[in-house]
């Protein structure tokens, strides 16, 4: 988000979330803002949100502002995946008293409850993932609220209790489905209407609400680690199978943690630190600077380049074994020495088995000690930020199912992670997450010219690269790098690319460039448009700020003004 600062700062937040809800209601939207403007733009995957971020920083606010009040209106809107139930990360560029910018990281991902231990979910079912995913053992400690209250009390400017009046507004005087929620909800249709909690929100009069319905939620934003909701949580979960506690909520803390930066051919950019993989994304676009790149997409050297930024991003997933905390380790993948060595590593010719990725080739012995929403004021102030767990506590809380992020011995989790040990369970860890949302500036000026990031699992990373290649290295309006077709690979065995939607406006991806992958030794695999969703916010050079969600959610959409 974007919002006006004193003398003329520039400040960039990005906040990405990873699944939470909070269920609620929405008014049938005005008239469609504009997209660009001069003095701020947000961009959800809820339209509505979007202009209620653009008109938080049209009262005073600034982007920290902005970006809390439409987080929490996507959590009410899109309870599904976004809440205060759950947690992320925030990347945050703000003004200093020097009249120059600093970067922090605010990391309130959830964190394992004390009683969880490396083998819980082997140890109690047959099918451990489900339990990693559904129910009570799925819902580690909610960070959400914690990191919105350190955004605030860092950054903000308007009062904190206003700045949840539209999401309590919409929560309490309804809100239409719109076709996002409509298909979250359908995908539901087995055991929603059967608990009363949810049939009360999402199956009223025992039938399912549609797209065009209005959906109503009483309860507001509250107390939450503390007194009763911090009890009716943990009871909650407790009833479901879960071990999460009230001395679990009332202990846990919001960290702040200091950005990892690259400099990137005309740009610097900032991203995200471990436990989140902001690093795994400046990683391949460091190997990734040592080739020319500003191809179009119909230039036949985009095949070759595309061969390249895959071939870096599958080091920097092997790299993603290595890291969970902040290490020197994780800046160490970042200097002069290792990304030579890595490019060095790449054949144009072809492509390898997944074990010749392995960093321990090239790392030093020593031991070194995953919603997203963009915003970008006038003043250059800048934020980035289903069903979860399927465990709703009586105050409507939608609670997360984050800890399958964690590794379990012996199982692959849900988006196609093999167990690494350095991301066992331990009580209090924060697990691994994918989330890399990324800010980049004019490496001249100074001047912010990109907020973006991505929600999806695991293709957070190689869609929130992809969208700093189309934008630096392509040229891309932020609309264009947002209608594009990705790949991506994660060290997996199969390169995946999308077919594209031309009713959303995504073309295929190439043929040509397919054809071209799999002689290499690819194996490439085709699917239809993914669940990862970005979010562009960029500043042209003449100051005009552009909002872009991604058609991969209809209901999305930027405001600005």
């Amino acid at each position: 988000m974007r919002v006006p600062t004193p003398c003329g700062a520039i400040t960039v937040v990005v906040a990405s979330l990873t699944f939470t809800g909070v269920l609620g209601s929405f008014p049938k939207p005005p008239a469609a803002p504009p997209l660009s403007g001069k003095h701020g733009a947000v961009a959800t995957e809820v339209a509505e949100c979007s202009t209620i971020g653009v008109d938080t920083m049209k009262a005073g606010g600034n982007a920290a502002d902005a970006i809390l009040a439409s987080g929490l209106c996507v959590g009410v809107v899109a309870a599904y995946h976004s809440g205060i139930g759950g947690g992320g990360f925030m990347l945050v560029r703000y003004p200093t008293s020097s009249r120059k910018h600093a970067y922090e990281m605010i990391d309130f991902r959830e964190t394992m409850p004390a009683a969880g231990n490396e083998t819980m979910y082997v140890t109690n079912s047959t099918t451990p993932q489900t339990l990693s995913t559904i129910g009570g053992l799925a819902v580690g400690v909610p960070g959400e609220l914690r990191g919105w209250e350190k955004l605030h009390k860092r950054h903000g400017r308007l009062p904190w209790k206003a700045l949840f009046q539209p999401a309590i507004k919409l929560a309490r005087h309804g809100f239409t489905v719109n076709v996002d929620l409509a298909a979250a909800i359908d995908s539901g249709k087995s055991w929603i209407p059967n608990d009363p909690l949810w049939a009360e929100v999402y199956a009223p009069n025992g039938t399912l609400l549609r797209e065009g319905d209005t959906a109503y939620r009483k309860h507001g934003a509250d107390v939450f680690y503390n007194g009763r909701i911090a009890v009716n949580t943990a009871e909650a979960a407790y009833a479901r199978g879960g071990i999460l506690t009230t001395h679990d909520l009332a202990n846990y803390t919001a960290i702040i943690r200091e950005p990892v930066n690259i400099t990137y051919r005309n740009s610097r950019i900032f991203s995200t630190v471990a436990p989140s993989s902001g690093a795994v994304v400046l990683s391949a676009l460091k190997v990734f600077e040592g080739y020319p790149a500003n191809f179009k997409q119909s230039d036949p050297e985009i095949n070759l380049s595309t061969h390249r930024l895959i071939e870096a991003t599958r080091f920097a997933y092997g790299q993603r074994t290595q890291c969970t905390i902040v290490t020197d380790l994780e800046k160490f993948y970042l200097t002069p020495k290792a990304v030579d060595n890595v490019r060095s590593q790449i054949k144009d010719n072809q492509t390898f088995p997944l074990g010749y990725y392995d960093p321990t080739k090239y790392t030093p012995l020593e031991d070194h000690g995953t919603s997203h929403m963009a915003v970008i004021d006038g003043s250059g102030m800048a934020v980035n930020l289903f069903w979860g767990s399927q465990v709703m506590t009586t105050d409507g809380i939608i609670l997360n199912d984050e800890m399958d992020d964690f590794s379990t011995p012996g199982q692959t989790n849900a988006f196609g992670f093999l167990p690494s040990p350095i991301n066992f369970i331990r009580p209090f860890k924060r697990p691994q997450s994918s989330i890399s949302s990324s800010i980049a500036e004019d490496l001249l000026t100074g001047e912010v010219t990109i907020a973006t990031g991505s929600a999806g699992g695991s293709r957070i990373i190689t869609a929130t690269m992809q969208e700093l290649h189309h934008y630096i290295d392509q040229g891309m309006s932020p609309a264009e790098c947002t209608h594009q077709a990705r790949w991506h690979d994660q060290l997996s065995g199969q390169t995946f690319y999308e077919t594209g939607d031309p009713a959303l406006g995504v073309p295929a991806f190439s043929n040509n460039t397919v054809a071209y992958l799999a002689g290499l030794g690819y194996n490439m695999t085709t699917q239809g448009l993914t669940g990862s969703t970005s979010h562009v916010v960029a500043r042209a050079k003449n100051g005009t700020i552009t909002a872009a969600s991604d058609p991969r959610k209809a209901a999305g959409r930027g405001a600005a003004f």
